[in-house]
């Protein structure tokens, strides 16, 4: 997975629009604005294995559950409006949602941290912590300032894109960041 157009295939959601940048030398980071309403029968969201991490920005109320191949699913949770739930997609994902959706997806391929790490001759991060509807009030900031950006036709507005995607790398790293190694 690597594009806004694969994370919103994976949800369904035909109506999505999609930024694409590069905050620094290569690894591109996909912020996808995602909207759709889920009935009790639709397929669940299977996300596939990557060297990713997904950080979902619920931008109302949302129910979803966890369904693991190994394991009974989880129960059905409610995610509040501003909340984030951050994943490692190391073994892939899947989420079953029941009715409304709607968020802001950061699809982090694990180069931008080793890129973000070595630019700010920082010690390597190595994974980042799981969190599963936590607040964040720097995200739900940085995605405040995105969505106009996904709904705009390019121009002048989206210069600002990758200052945006550092900050929300940088912000990741720092909150969320863990290495195997001492500082």
């Amino acid at each position: 997975m690597a594009t806004g157009e694969e994370v919103a295939d994976c949800f369904g959601a035909n109506n999505a629009r999609s930024l694409v940048t590069r905050p620094l030398q290569g690894a591109e980071l996909a912020i996808t604005h995602l909207s759709r309403d889920y009935d009790e029968d639709d397929p669940p969201v299977v996300l596939p294995s990557d060297d990713a991490f997904l950080v979902v920005l619920y931008l109302i109320d949302v129910e979803h559950r966890d369904l693991f191949p190994d394991r009974p699913a989880a129960p059905l949770k409610r995610y509040p409006k501003g909340s984030i739930c951050l994943i490692s997609l190391k073994q892939g994902a899947a989420i079953a949602i029941r009715g409304r959706f709607e968020a802001i997806v950061f699809h982090i391929p694990r180069q931008n941290l080793i890129e973000l790490t070595e630019r700010a001759g920082q010690p390597p991060v190595d994974d980042l912590a799981t969190c599963r509807g936590i607040e964040d009030q720097t995200i739900a900031d940085l995605g405040a300032a995105l969505i106009p950006l996904c709904h705009s036709s390019g121009g002048a507005e989206r210069h600002s894109l990758p200052h945006i995607a550092l900050a929300f790398c940088a912000h990741i790293a720092h909150q969320y960041g863990r290495s195997a190694r001492p500082n």
